[in-house]
């Protein structure tokens, strides 16, 4: 009986022996599961936040590029805007011009050029260029120029004034109403204010 009973105390060592082992075994198993959910948790966090990067670069990206595409479409109708606000200007100027150009006044005008014309373009040769309108004047012209001249049509002055060339010289007056137009519409899109940056 003594040997049941050792067998028994044997038996219950062994069982408690291997419920301890079987504790520090699932302890252990437990650990390690922690330990690597940790580490695949820790894992997709840096790959989520890689990837949130990248989607985010991705969108900022994207942004820019449409904030861009917008700014430009902007910038196109400012031009346009500006353009048309320019040529408005320019053809109520140009018509203001044309409404002058039958008046007393631009007669005397054409006069006072033609005189000034005369001071610089002083050896003979020179050839007064008028626009096809202004061919009734070319009397007045060639008596305000003071020497000899011939007074001619040029179909490329549309408004008015006298371009002289005097090709013994070779110098060239312009002192056409159409290229003191031309420039005041440098000088207005320079000043205008009506800036596009």
């Amino acid at each position: 009986m003594q040997d049941i009973g050792k067998t028994s105390n044997f038996l219950r060592a062994i069982n408690k022996y291997a419920a301890e082992q079987r504790k520090e075994i699932k302890t252990r198993a437990e650990e390690f599961r922690k330990y690597e959910l940790q580490k695949a948790e820790a894992e997709v966090l840096r790959d989520a936040y890689f990837l949130i990067q990248r989607e985010m670069a991705q969108m900022k990206k994207n942004i820019a590029n449409e904030v861009s595409k917008i700014e430009i479409e902007k910038r196109k109708e400012i031009f346009a805007k500006r353009q048309n606000i320019t040529d408005e200007v320019l053809k109520k100027a140009r018509n203001k011009i044309l409404d002058f150009t039958n008046t007393q006044e631009y007669v005397e005008l054409l006069k006072k050029y033609a005189n000034s014309i005369s001071k610089i373009l002083k050896k003979s040769g020179t050839i007064l260029y008028v626009c096809a309108r202004d061919e009734k004047f070319k009397d007045l012209i060639r008596e305000a120029y003071g020497k000899i001249c011939i007074v001619k049509v040029d179909e490329k002055i549309k408004v008015g004034g006298i371009r002289a060339i005097n090709s013994v010289m070779a110098l060239v007056v312009d002192e056409t109403l159409d290229s003191k137009l031309e420039r005041q519409k440098s000088w207005f899109e320079e000043n205008s204010k009506l800036n596009i940056f």
